[in-house]
């Protein structure tokens, strides 16, 4: 694999969105980012946080008072500093897209939602305990939890200057950690460091992130793991062995030169976009991916 990942461009088309409106398709990246646009006109016409907004935030009334639709709206209204909620929107538009598209719509949508739900739950219980407020977090928390993911499944990706972009959502982290410890805010550190842990585990986890051995995993009920890399191919040989001892019919794990196929055209993904492969080679790794689907369930 090269040393750098080359960006693509977050309006390419190839890559599996939800349904489409007219010529936008609406994947889960596309959706987020209208939701905290409409957050951040809905702050304009308020003059500000007014009913509406205060409404869809964290607070402690979420737990206490039961309403539970904060611990998912709470992304919509924007960061109480509005260059921030600029910022994270335009980037986690930019970076989201590309890694929705790595990642598949499915595995992307669970780590989203892991990355909406567990830190929020976290930081209301711990506001709670504390007697303390919740900051105003807006998309740019989720961004970070996204980045995070992105950097453990592409440590050799680079930004602008050629810094490695691990280096810049280190330093994006470490500001906000500041940020939150000059406030006192508790109940902020927890979300910003389980966003983070979020972003890292859950992406290991579905089997994106092999290569960076230190981040722990999970089991996902229901999750397709993803279907490159070595760590996968002992289990299924093993699955295998057992279909044979118990006498049923055993699929035969993929020969070594479908794997390198497939490993060389993940590769061509990672380093040139999903548009670099051409409509054959497309339907090939469609064909390999439904093929380790049915595999699983048998």
């Amino acid at each position: 694999m090269a040393d750098r990942y080359a960006f693509q461009s977050p309006f390419a088309r190839g890559g599996d969105p939800w349904f489409r409106v007219g010529s936008v398709d609406v994947t889960t990246t596309v959706a987020v980012t209208a939701m905290a646009a409409f957050g951040v006109i809905l702050t304009v016409i308020e003059g500000g946080r007014g009913t509406v907004s205060n409404g869809l935030l964290l607070s402690q009334r979420a737990l206490t008072g039961g309403q539970i639709w904060r611990f998912v709206t709470w992304p919509i209204p924007p960061d109480s500093d509005f260059f921030w909620a600029l910022l994270g929107m335009i980037f986690f538009f930019m970076i989201g897209s590309q890694f929705e598209r790595m990642l598949g719509r499915r595995s992307y949508t669970i780590l989203i939602g892991s990355l909406i739900v567990i830190p929020a739950v976290l930081g209301v219980l711990v506001a709670v305990g504390l007697n303390e407020g919740v900051p105003g977090f807006g998309l740019s928390l989720l961004f970070l939890g996204v980045a995070c993911g992105f950097s453990a499944m592409m440590p050799e990706a680079r930004s602008f200057f050629n810094i490695p972009f691990w280096v810049v959502v280190a330093f994006i982290f470490f500001v906000q950690f500041l940020s939150l410890l000059q406030l006192r805010s508790v109940a902020g550190l927890v979300m910003l460091m389980t966003t983070a842990f979020v972003g890292l585990v859950i992406t290991k986890s579905l089997g994106f992130a092999d290569r960076v051995e230190w981040i722990p995993t999970v089991p996902i009920p229901g999750a397709v793991p993803s279907t490159s890399g070595s760590s996968s191919q002992p289990s299924r040989r093993k699955r295998s062995r057992k279909k044979n001892k118990a006498g049923l019919r055993a699929v035969p794990p993929p020969t070594a030169a479908s794997d390198a196929e497939i490993d060389a055209l993940l590769d061509q993904v990672s380093e040139q976009g999903i548009n670099s492969l051409t409509k054959q080679q497309k339907q090939t790794l469609e064909r390999h991916s439904k093929e380790m689907k049915r595999r699983r369930e048998d």
